[in-house]
């Protein structure tokens, strides 16, 4: 057995009293990097100096403006709202035109205007329209002495369509949008609670039918402009958007470098929570500097014979190639997701990684800007 620098030779009988094992059942096996001897012979035993290593993920909060899918005019900056509708078509959902229009009908990344914006955003509700039915459930069960009943449970049914339509133009003149998010067809059904009686369903419908229609038109009315809310900022808005990403650290705390890749994680993490959409990323990219630098230098250090170095390199280089895309240094972040793919072609995270920054860079060419940081209103950079 090797301690240190020594080696102490056991024979059989020895070893079998010191740790309990039959040498001579033994299969080297066990102990990898052991030798072991047969009866007469002496055991050698090398430990290694290896670590073991688990990748933990943490996340980093980042802030940025996610790039529309339709470029507007470049020369545009303002918009303007309207909602049109019957007075009768909201008098019992406790909207109104204006806060339909406020709430909903927001274009992110332009400035809105009372009239005449250079995009023109107007939907239009139609009023509900329902239909109702008696339905009855039949229930089978059995009483203490095996017999079958059958017993009738009662309900109102509520067929309903409630027609919503955006239609979107620019100050040239051009339609973008011209559809309805829902049509008379599209019907939606509603089922009160079953009673036993159907003198007890009437008395429950009775007070309650002109409440539940107006909670039916009112959540069909917030759907509808939700999706016209999506739809309209993610075909043309500048939506801010604040979330997680996620870097790797060594998990386990024994490991004699954990504190080491704390440190630099912890400081990419202060860097980051500084993140604003409406500044650039130099302060931060100074910030993180020695991070990155500490990443680059431990990763040369890395073979990938090993699982467990492999796992060390893939930290150090994954590190740095999710940092320069959140720096929007996309060509240094792909050519370290690539240098993962080098000793593992099915690594997921270098592959998501790099469908990221090729959306990343299409986006930003779409909507021809050059950051996704420090856009203000319109044209403006």
């Amino acid at each position: 057995m090797k301690i240190g620098s020594t080696f102490l030779v056991l024979k059989p009988y020895y070893w079998q009293e010191i740790t309990g094992l039959n040498p001579l059942k033994m299969n080297s096996n066990i102990f990898p990097g052991c030798l072991i001897a047969v009866a007469g012979f002496w055991t050698g035993c090398q430990t290694g100096g290896a670590q073991l290593v688990s990748i933990d993920n943490e996340a980093v909060p980042v802030e940025y403006y996610r790039m529309p899918d339709e470029r507007l005019n470049p020369s545009y900056t303002t918009y303007s709202a309207d909602v049109q509708t019957r007075f009768s078509a909201l008098s019992m959902t406790g909207y109104t035109e204006t806060s339909l229009a406020d709430e909903y009908l927001k274009l992110s990344g332009y400035k809105k205007v009372n009239r005449s914006g250079d995009v023109e955003i107007e939907a239009s509700v139609g009023d509900l329209n329902a239909s109702e039915r008696s339905v009855v459930r039949r229930i089978k069960s059995k009483d203490k002495n095996g017999k079958e009943i059958l017993r009738s449970t009662y309900a109102v049914e509520v067929r309903y369509a409630l027609p919503i339509s955006l239609r979107v133009v620019d100050k040239e003149g051009h339609t973008l949008e011209d559809d309805y998010i829902y049509r008379w067809n599209d019907q939606s059904t509603y089922t009160t609670s079953y009673y036993d009686r159907l003198s007890e369903l009437d008395s429950y419908w009775r007070v309650n039918r002109s409440s539940k229609l107006a909670d039916l038109q009112r959540d069909k009315i917030r759907e509808g402009f939700k999706k016209i809310a999506d739809l309209i900022n993610t075909k043309y808005g500048y939506q801010l958007i604040n979330e997680n990403t996620h870097f790797e650290t060594i998990g386990k705390k024994k490991h004699p470098e954990y504190d080491a890749y704390q440190t630099a994680l912890q400081r990419i993490k202060d860097a980051f929570k500084t993140m604003d959409a409406n500044k650039g990323l130099i302060e931060i990219r100074n910030r993180i500097q020695p991070s990155l630098d500490f990443y680059n230098a431990e990763a040369k250090k890395q073979g990938t014979k090993s699982k467990d170095d492999a796992k060390l390199k893939h930290i150090n280089l994954y590190n740095q190639a999710l940092a320069y895309y959140w720096l929007e240094d996309f060509d240094l972040a792909t050519q370290f997701a690539k240098e993962i793919q080098r000793f593992d072609g099915k690594d997921k995270d270098a592959k998501r990684l790099l469908q990221d920054i090729e959306y990343a860079k299409s986006s930003l060419e779409h909507a021809g800007k050059s950051s996704r940081h420090g856009v203000m209103v319109g044209a403006k950079t």
